[in-house]
């Protein structure tokens, strides 16, 4: 079957890179992707911005992996990854040496087992049936780790293949005395292949949010997030389309998210390819609506399998209890519009894998 899951378990959403294999079955690889952008509404007075910043699609990483044959058909593994800033060369996720992942597990015939910090299975299965992949770009891939938790540490995850299905659960360890409950959470997800299609869906539950919801949620109204959704891919000749769709609530707080998101990826030619996503999401908050929608689309040349070109564009607009959100003070990347309604975004990028 569609091994999409297990792929984006050991090299993360987006490009896989190109890798250099070393002596004793260890692996380094990595991607460095820097763009000029241009933005519009960038502060509060309306004011537009160009700079340099980290990939649209891809955030820059370098990694190590390694695998080791221990008999009857299993494997030991791990996965060592480290994000980093490519204008300033800063690490990021926090400054962690491995702030990508960080996980040791076995695979084998009776399954993959990983443990350690790692991809959500929220955002594992939903980011595959969004063209962008939940892109790197904020504003573009805003539901990313907002909703789907994005990356987790603490946490055991177990995947088993049988034909066309793929089942897998994962347990995130709260690490509190006295509570097993407290900081934990748990997922489950089914995903289904057939020739040409792909289907998912995904329940997942984490105890006690507070930043991880766009900043917006106080150690005070410390909440329970529930996050499901399904989605598919169907893959014609030259391009693959996608539909997906995401449950997004957390109790304490009172947010209330539904997104519908369809988008295709097109290959004009052997080496040009454009990708398009179209994403609404309507909030309900304190007995307030909002609404956004969020446009991408973008053109990628490869020059090779290791070196490619793109230029893009993004369009948001917010109404209602969006705008107060989206322009939050604790809503501090590079999504934030500062109280304004609309943002437009163009950018021009270079991406290298090694």
């Amino acid at each position: 079957m569609h091994k999409r899951l297990i792929a984006l378990l050991a090299l993360g959403a987006g490009s896989v890179p190109a890798v250099a294999q070393t002596s004793g079955g260890v692996t380094l690889y990595g991607l460095l992707d820097t763009t000029i952008r241009y933005s519009t509404n960038e502060d509060a007075a309306g004011h537009s911005r160009t700079q340099m910043t980290d990939g649209v699609l891809t955030g820059s990483r370098w990694g190590i992996r390694g695998t080791e044959d221990i008999g009857g058909g299993n494997k030991a593994w791990f996965i060592l990854e480290s994000g980093f800033s490519p204008d300033t060369g800063t690490s990021q996720q926090g400054g962690r040496l491995f702030g990508r992942t960080a996980v040791v597990g076995f695979d084998g015939p009776y399954g993959k087992l990983a443990l350690g910090r790692q991809y959500t299975l929220a955002h594992e299965v939903l980011s595959s049936y969004e063209a962008m992949a939940f892109a790197n770009n904020s504003i573009v891939g805003y539901q990313g780790g907002n909703y789907t938790g994005l990356r987790y540490d603490n946490t055991l995850k177990y995947i088993k293949s049988f034909d066309g299905l793929q089942v897998a659960a994962a347990y995130t360890f709260g690490e509190v005395p006295g509570s097993m409950k407290t900081n934990s959470a748990a997922a489950g997800s089914l995903v289904y292949s057939s020739g040409p299609l792909e289907i998912g869906a995904v329940y997942q539950q984490t105890q006690n949010v507070t930043s991880a919801y766009f900043g917006a949620v106080p150690a005070a109204q410390a909440s329970k997030q529930t996050v499901w959704g399904v989605g598919g891919t169907w893959k014609a000749a030259r391009s693959q389309y996608y539909l997906g769709y995401t449950n997004n609530r957390l109790d304490v707080a009172d947010y209330r998210n539904n997104v519908g998101y369809v988008g295709t990826r097109f290959s004009l030619t052997d080496a040009l390819a454009f990708i398009g996503t179209f994403q609404y999401d309507w909030l309900r908050h304190a007995g307030q609506g909002g609404k956004r929608l969020t446009t991408a689309g973008m053109l990628d040349y490869n020059f090779s399998k290791r070196t490619d070109v793109y230029v893009e564009v993004d369009y948001t607009h917010l109404q209602g209890q969006w705008i107060a959100l989206n322009s939050g003070a604790a809503f501090v990347n590079s999504g934030n519009t500062y109280g304004n309604k609309t943002r437009l975004g163009v950018m021009a990028g270079v991406r290298h894998k090694f």
